[in-house]
């Protein structure tokens, strides 16, 4: 049996397990797989407004070499001193609540579903540089043949300058959820290892003391290759984690976010 044990839900019954995400945080679960946050259909045509360029969303880039890209800005590689990433925020938020073709907001969708699995507290945009400039809720991600992200653990991430107006916010370690739009042909799979951050900084793509160089003969680990409209929610600050290679001529699309508890425990930031 995998070491990781995980409840699976189906989007409906959220409001029927308010506690999952403390059950989560407290280490009962390793992860959460909820089921149709949205049908095939609604993926379907996400991911042709996507592919068409329907969305008016900023694309940057991952690093050339993971063959992927992002729709929105990902704080982990924005520049430190951040200014080309919240000039872009205000048209990124506008272009979310035209991607949803019954008129919906995908950033409010995701929300109001995490928040029902976490007792009602309000999941947001982590603030920002002023009042109504927040981050990005969340990124957009597309894989493409050859792409993939190497082994990492995401609270590394927050010794980046870039999180310098998050972190004095937040007091717990970063979670995450992948959300799938549309999985590769094969390939593409989150893969989650038995193998706990320890306080050592293990950057990813930086060095020397990149995770990606830890060997991972023998660890045990857990692949999820998720349908379309599934998510999973998982401690990706505290677990090694990577995206297996894309195999095929499809782009895996999903959406991803960041988050963590606030200092006063009373709400959920997220960033992209």
């Amino acid at each position: 049996m995998s070491f990781f044990r995980r409840l699976t839900i189906g989007a409906a019954e959220a409001e029927q397990n308010p506690d999952a995400i403390r059950r989560l945080r407290r280490g009962e679960y390793h992860g959460i797989i909820v089921r149709h946050v949205f049908d095939t259909q609604e993926c379907a045509q996400i991911c042709a407004r996507l592919e068409k360029g329907q969305h008016g969303l900023v694309r940057t880039n991952f690093p050339p070499v993971m063959r992927a890209f992002f729709l929105g800005m990902n704080l982990n590689l924005a520049a430190a001193d951040l200014a080309e990433y919240f000039r872009a925020v205000p048209a990124f938020r506008a272009g979310l609540k035209q991607l949803l073709s019954d008129g919906g907001d995908l950033e409010t969708r995701i929300s109001t579903l995490l928040a029902s699995l976490d007792g009602g507290r309000p999941y947001l945009a982590a603030p920002g540089p002023r009042p109504h400039l927040d981050h990005m809720f969340l990124t957009l991600r597309a894989h493409m043949p050859g792409g993939f992200i190497p082994p990492h653990f995401d609270n590394e991430q927050a010794f980046r300058e870039s999180y310098r107006l998050v972190m004095p916010h937040i007091g717990s370690d970063l979670f995450s959820y992948v959300l799938s739009f549309q999985p590769a042909e094969s390939g593409g799979t989150l893969e989650v290892f038995n193998r706990q951050h320890e306080g050592r900084r293990y950057r990813m793509v930086d060095g020397e003391d990149d995770a990606a160089r830890l060997g991972l003969d023998g660890i045990e680990s857990a692949a999820f290759r998720l349908e379309p409209g599934e998510m999973i929610i998982f401690n990706s600050g505290r677990y090694l984690h990577r995206v297996t290679p894309v195999v095929g001529g499809t782009t895996r699309w999903t959406a991803c976010s960041f988050m963590a508890e606030s200092r006063t425990s009373d709400q959920v930031y997220c960033w992209g």
